[in-house]
């Protein structure tokens, strides 16, 4: 329940992949003999199954995530001799494999790797949980007119138990989506939370100086304890102005420049007045 609640019902997508294949399958005779022989020979094969997402490049990142895995069939399980049936057209019925396919995968929200959901898994790092399928090789005239076959793979997953299983005509797989940023700010994302902090703090700190900025040189004029006497001269420029006494106008701004000019006659002026 602590996995299923950090995604949203958006979040979660139930994909259903084609089980045909989308190309035919374009082996020569010698490698189609040297697969028949070595499935009948005592060599394990392997298998490797990969799966691969890409998210919708509208939502600022269209990278690949994906992930493989890779298992063995040992001599003498009775998969590989039926493979070698169909292979030699003996054998028309589906053969099943079991355990080829994890059913939940999580899909991280940047470039990474798209592993196997383990909080869903009765037996985490082991593909007992993963999906059964069966695969079947397929045939077809190219043309009525035309000599020739063409092959491709069938592949369906099995769903159901004992008796009452049967396939589907796809494969299913839940995904579990990561969240991605926005396209403004995939630059960021690209960088990781460590570039997601770093921008942070670099454009904090640039206001943080702006707004302090030459603050040592303002604060003598912005911060005075009583501006009474600083009005007051003001206020008789003012007044002189208007009765045009131009002298006397110009000593009082002399004087107002003076003060401010002069931080230390500037502290006398504006102390608080004492009772």
């Amino acid at each position: 329940m602590t996995f299923l609640s950090r995604y949203e019902a958006v979040d979660i997508v139930k994909v259903k992949i084609d089980g045909n294949s989308r190309s035919i399958w374009g082996i020569s005779p010698p490698s189609r003999h040297a697969m028949l022989n070595d499935l009948l020979s005592d060599n394990p094969i392997t298998v490797r199954v990969e799966w691969q997402f890409t998210r919708d490049p509208t939502t600022g990142s269209s990278e690949f995530a994906g992930d493989e895995y890779s298992f063995e069939i040992e001599q003498g399980d009775p998969q590989r001799l039926k493979l070698a049936a169909m292979l030699n057209g003996t054998l028309q019925e589906p053969v099943e494999i079991y355990n080829l396919f994890p059913k939940y995968v999580k899909v991280p929200g940047v470039k990474g790797v798209a592993r196997p959901a383990s909080e869903l898994m009765t037996a985490p790092g082991d593909r007992l949980d993963f999906s059964n399928v069966t695969v079947r090789l397929n045939h077809s005239r190219v043309t009525e007119k035309l000599e020739g076959e063409v092959e491709w793979w069938t592949v369906q997953e099995l769903v159901g138990v004992g008796p009452d299983r049967s396939s589907m005509p796809y494969m299913e797989m839940i995904t579990f989506n990561d969240k991605v940023s926005p396209p403004e700010f995939s630059f960021l994302a690209g960088y990781g939370i460590v570039g997601l902090y770093l921008s942070l703090v670099l454009v904090v700190g640039k206001f943080v100086r702006m707004f302090v900025s030459g603050i040592s040189y303002r604060i003598m004029f912005t911060e005075m304890p009583n501006v009474d006497r600083i009005l007051k001269l003001c206020l008789d420029i003012f007044l002189v102005r208007e009765t045009g006494e131009l002298s006397l106008e110009e000593d009082l701004f002399s004087k107002l420049i003076f003060l401010y000019r002069s931080p230390e006659t500037m502290i006398k002026w504006s102390k608080e007045k004492t009772s």
